[in-house]
């Protein structure tokens, strides 16, 4: 498992310290199994601001632990050829039947929802995305997708008339994106967000080797589209090629009727697996915990892009140095927001400002993880 249990914060990477400042060997020899021996790289006497206070804080509390590193800190220093996020997904037309039979049209795409939270909350981000030469979306975009003069854009129909659970198709579906459309740079967060299998093995690959932390939406991974009829529909994901990688992703993050296609105790020990429930919120499962997260009061008039909308918040708080628990609750939040309005989601001023008051006193359950075996065994 890369490193899911033992969370290395985001800004703790090439740390050297100088030992005038007190630091005795034995926080060193914390600090660098904390850090992995691969990031520690010398000792120059120069520091990150953030890591020389929390490194001081254990010489002056002999009898401190090391940190809960299920807390993730935001960088303190940025490189020029560093970026916050890297998100990867097409973007798409959205063709949408609502409850009521009323059809709209909009852009869609994960990328378009999870950009759309990033820059609400100044987030910076960067994105691998390809549509074709008809794509009717450029003017209510800020990151630009690589053109195909000779594809389409990939196109959704959405029908929420049929029941609980809406019938997807696809109708036209642009080139997959391979490692080489991901901008070159370092990122803090990478994201993998595909809706029509454009994410090849090898992307996601280049982007463990280039983003410090990797989430990843289930769906990109197991989706299936019917070539003759284009429904879509989901495969175990253990049929699939992504199997091998989970131990190289930090977070996976799965709907309801999503996770009914994953082996939940087994991806667990591979890495963190979070199951959005609608109106019943969330569910964290690591190696050796589990969290239910609440939701928050909504009045659901389009569930598009709920989903997205909440990764894109769980990964801000991430980013922001939230614990996961409330990184997750900060993506119930904006998954509340997204689906009392169609298409694309506005937030005001104020439901961004109130954000933190709202999520105060919230309660969150955790309960001790017991495994099957145990289980039986007992």
């Amino acid at each position: 498992m890369r490193d899911v249990g033992s969370w290395r914060p985001i800004g703790w990477s090439i740390v050297a310290c100088s030992l005038e400042r007190g630091v005795n060997h034995e926080v060193l020899s914390n600090f660098m199994k904390v850090c992995g021996k691969e990031e520690c790289h010398g000792f120059s006497g120069s520091l990150y601001p953030e890591t020389l206070l929390w490194m001081d804080g254990m010489t002056q509390t002999k009898k401190q632990k090391l940190p809960d590193l299920k807390y993730m800190r935001r960088h303190s220093v940025r490189k020029k050829d560093q970026c916050a996020a890297l998100v990867v997904g097409h973007y798409c037309h959205d063709q949408i039947t609502l409850h009521g039979g009323e059809t709209v049209y909009s852009l869609g795409g994960s990328v378009s929802y999870i950009t759309n939270v990033f820059e609400a909350l100044g987030i910076g981000s960067r994105v691998a995305s390809k549509v074709g030469p008809d794509f009717l979306y450029c003017s209510q975009i800020t990151h630009p997708p690589e053109v195909i003069e000779d594809q389409k854009t990939t196109e959704f129909f959405a029908d929420f008339t049929q029941g609980e659970e809406r019938i997807l198709k696809a109708g036209s579906i642009c080139a997959p994106i391979d490692s080489m459309d991901i901008p070159e740079m370092d990122y803090e967060l990478g994201l993998a967000v595909g809706i029509a299998c454009e994410i090849l093995p090898e992307t996601l690959q280049h982007m463990v080797d280039v983003a410090r932390y990797v989430v990843v939406d289930v769906q990109a991974l197991i989706r299936t589209i019917d070539p003759e009829t284009g429904l879509v529909g989901l495969r175990n994901l253990d049929e699939t090629p992504f199997i091998d990688m989970l131990e190289d992703i930090h977070f996976l993050k799965a709907a309801r009727n999503e996770a009914l296609y994953i082996d939940i105790e087994k991806v667990r020990q591979k890495t963190c697996l979070i199951v959005t429930e609608g109106k019943n919120g969330s569910r964290i499962y690591s190696n050796d915990r589990e969290f239910r997260i609440p939701a928050f009061p909504a009045i659901e008039v389009d569930p598009t892009g709920a989903g997205d909308s909440f990764l894109a918040g769980f990964s801000a708080g991430l980013y922001q140095g939230l614990p996961i628990e409330q990184a997750v609750l900060m993506g119930n939040y904006f998954g509340g927001l997204a689906v009392a309005q169609v298409g694309i989601p506005h937030f005001t001023a104020s439901q961004l400002e109130s954000m933190d008051e709202t999520r105060n006193g919230v309660r969150i359950e955790q309960f001790p993880y017991y495994s099957r075996t145990a289980l039986c065994s007992n």
